[in-house]
């Protein structure tokens, strides 16, 4: 960031800034170069924002090695079509682990007792929050798809407790009858469980250099269109 690199923000009274602000400086250089652009921004925020930049938490890392920002691992690859290095979005492995150990948690409590559909209720959420919020990584499909498999499993592990010596086919045509052109999936009355797979990749939404917040929002800062799905499903995951 150079001296001139111009930062707005919110002075109204009332408005909380969020707990943890993020930023990435990309520099072009050696590491000699990034260290300079490190103390130039601390003392553009010490003197311009009255901010403090902490040097410890600040990282400088090689691109080719990738860092973590925001959920995602940023990273360089080859792309296929140029075979040219190119910056990408991954989930990272401790995020999917993460998400597994929530859901296991969760199917684990949930007592036998109570019905298929009330598992759903609770799974929906945190399945359709988590997949909205990473359906912009590379290769996120792949992804999903190990995750809607061991999904699977687990639910049917969770049925075989409930209903003791049922069979597979049992249970799948208890709780799993495809409908018309619909996808196989666990099901109980109007409820289905969500499926990562349903939410196809999609690329990130390039806004331009001016990115309309709820603090700075005008009438005519409008987003793309979608765009403002991609914090809708923000929120909703914060929130779980």
């Amino acid at each position: 960031m150079r001296r001139e690199s111009h930062v707005r923000f919110c002075e109204r009274a009332g408005v909380k800034l969020p707990r943890a602000t993020h930023l990435v400086v990309l520099v072009q250089g050696t590491l000699q170069d990034a260290e300079r652009e490190r103390q130039a921004l601390a003392q553009f925020l010490k003197e311009e924002l009255r901010m403090e930049l902490s040097m410890e938490k600040t990282k400088i890392t090689d691109v080719r090695e990738g860092f973590d920002f925001l959920g995602y691992r940023v990273a360089q690859e080859k792309t296929r079509l140029t075979r040219r290095h190119a910056g990408m979005l991954f989930i990272p492995k401790n995020k999917s682990q993460l998400l597994r150990n929530k859901i296991k948690a969760l199917v684990r409590g949930m007592p036998t007792g109570l019905t298929l559909a009330d598992l759903i209720g609770d799974l929906n959420p945190i399945i359709i929050g988590w997949r909205n919020y990473y359906r912009y990584a590379t290769r996120s499909g792949k992804e999903f798809a190990k995750h809607d498999w061991w999904l699977w499993w687990r639910i049917r592990s969770w049925l075989g407790k409930k209903h003791g010596k049922a069979s597979g086919a049992t249970l799948r045509h208890l709780y799993a009858k495809r409908k018309d052109g619909e996808r196989i999936g666990w099901r109980m009355g109007g409820k289905k469980i969500a499926s990562f797979s349903e939410a196809k990749r999609m690329q990130f939404p390039d806004r331009g250099l001016r990115i309309p917040n709820r603090w700075n929002a005008t009438p005519d800062e409008h987003f793309r269109k979608g765009a403002d799905k991609f914090w809708e499903a923000t929120h909703a995951l914060a929130s779980l």
